[in-house]
Parts: C-alpha cells; structure tokens; sequence
C-alpha cells in the first residue's frame, strides 16, 4: 500500500486537534493508553507528524502517543523545547519517553539539556549528537544556510517544490523498486499541500541547530541504560558523527542496521519491533528498582 493510501486510513482514524499553549498551536495527535507511560514522536526535517503513520497503532496498546508538528510561533529550538515543556504539562504528560528522528533526535537531546530529570528514556534514530564536535561538522557542512534560508523565504514555491522533492529522494539508498516507489509517493503527497511558511520555519529551526550549547556526557548521565541508538549504516550522519552520538550517550543500547536516511518510514516494520523489545526491557528494569 503506497503511503497516500495509508494516510487517508490514518486520518480517518486518527484526525489531528490543534492546541493553543502559551501562544503556540500545536497540531497534534494523541492516541492509546490513557493511564499508559507516554512515548512522545518528534517529526526529523519536514516538520510532518505523518511521518510516524506506522507506528501509531503499533504503540497505542499499553501506552499513550503523542506526536505533533513544531509551531510555526516558535522560531528558535530553545523556544520550541521551552512551547513543548508547558504543552506536556497542558496534558498532563510527565517523564516522557521520547522517540526522535534525525531533526526530532536533536530536538529531544535539547529538550534534555534544558530539562534534565525530566525524561523517561530516549529513542535516537538516524540523528547526530549535539556534541561540540557535531556542530562544528554540521557549520562546515552547512556554512550556506543563511543563504539557502534566504532562498527559501523568497522563491516562487511551488516551482521549487519538484526540486525539493528531488532532493528528499536522495536519501534513497539501496531501496526495493517497491520502497522507491513508496518515498517518492510519500513526498509528493506531503509536498502537494506543504506551504512555504512552513518550510521556512522547519529550515530556520535547522539552522539554529547548530548555534546550541555543546553537550557531554554529563547532560544524559541520569537516562544512562534508558536509552536506544538506531543507527543505519548508510545514513546521512556519517560514521565519526555515530560514533560521536554513542560516546555522548551513557551506556546506550544501540541497533545498527542496514539502510539510508529514510529507514524510519520505510522499515517501520522491524524498528516498531526494536523499540518494542527495549521499552520492554526498560519498563522490566523499572520494576526491578521499585
């Protein structure tokens, strides 16, 4: 089933809410276990809770989720981390366990240096630390950013758009023709009503990625064996940036798997299955220390 069929079941099913928080609008779905521990999906660098479909169901049995797109209100990522502690309290959600991709990894290693104690566990998938080394990758990489912002802000959109398009299709590895066939669906159904405001603001929040506080060690040493490294061996972050990302992490689970960039939609599959085994062995571990 390509992904445009499966997003009509998925809204049927789960039709987003929005929520005002401090003067930020949360679009967002919440789902599963009301009495559950929450796992909290934050979306990698389109900015689109779709992109977690897959996973949804696969965890909405004995636990709450919650998956929402970051507020255009919010401009910088300490504003955002700061718009998501209040709209968790809003909800009642406290010691999240956050699964995070690419964007959403950062976004979630953020939220734990500004909140520390506060989360129940990570999930890294295809992501980098924000270690000083990282960032200092990331600038060299990136150094056009301001220019490429400044693009995005005043191009005709809809022209770019097939570009755009183009470009998200490059993370295509060594993908079945099946596979291919479902990313470029998956793009183009996303870009068909994507705005250009919107891809503004993803792209600005990517770029203040990389002026963040460093972090160590330190900062993760209270989620140390309560987190998870998903780790594709074709992935946009290179092999030195993994390597970065486990020292980073206090002693980490970590799954190396085969696969580019896009794993986490296209074998949603088999990560629902890691993960599932590690909140099991971390709600196991839980009930050890009570």
């Amino acid at each position: 089933m390509l992904f445009s069929e499966k997003l009509k079941h998925f809204s049927a099913a789960h039709p987003c809410q929005m929520m005002t928080v401090d003067g930020a609008v949360f679009r967002d779905v919440l789902s599963g276990q009301a009495d559950g521990r929450t796992l909290v999906l934050l979306n990698g660098g389109m900015n689109t809770l779709e992109m977690w479909i897959d996973y949804v169901d696969a965890f909405s049995t004995g636990c709450r989720v919650l998956l929402f797109d970051y507020p255009q209100q919010l401009r910088t990522n300490q504003e955002l981390v700061t718009g998501m502690h209040a709209f968790f309290q809003k909800l009642g959600i406290e010691k999240p366990i956050f699964i995070g991709a690419s964007d959403g990894g950062m976004v979630s290693q953020i939220y734990v240096q500004k909140y520390p104690g506060e989360a129940g566990g990570l999930v890294l998938i295809s992501t980098g630390g924000m270690d000083a080394e990282t960032l200092k990758s990331l600038k060299k990489k990136y150094f056009l950013a301001p220019a490429m912002l400044w693009y995005m802000k005043h191009s005709n959109y809809e022209k770019l758009k097939p570009k755009l398009i183009r470009a998200s299709m490059r993370h295509i590895r060594n993908e079945s023709p099946e596979e291919i066939a479902y990313a470029r669906d998956l793009f183009e159904t996303i870009f068909r009503d994507y705005k250009q405001e919107k891809d503004v603001h993803i792209s600005g929040l990517l770029a203040d990625v990389m002026h963040q506080t460093p972090m160590t060690a330190a900062d993760f040493a209270a989620l140390e064996g309560k987190i998870l490294l998903i780790l594709p061996d074709q992935d946009f972050f290179s092999g030195k940036m993994q390597a970065d990302l486990v020292r980073l992490m206090h002693d980490s689970q970590i799954a190396y798997v085969s696969g580019g960039h896009l794993s986490t939609i296209l074998e949603a599959d088999a990560f629902v299955r890691t993960i599932r085994a590690f909140l099991n062995a971390l709600e196991a571990s839980n009930h050890e220390k009570v």
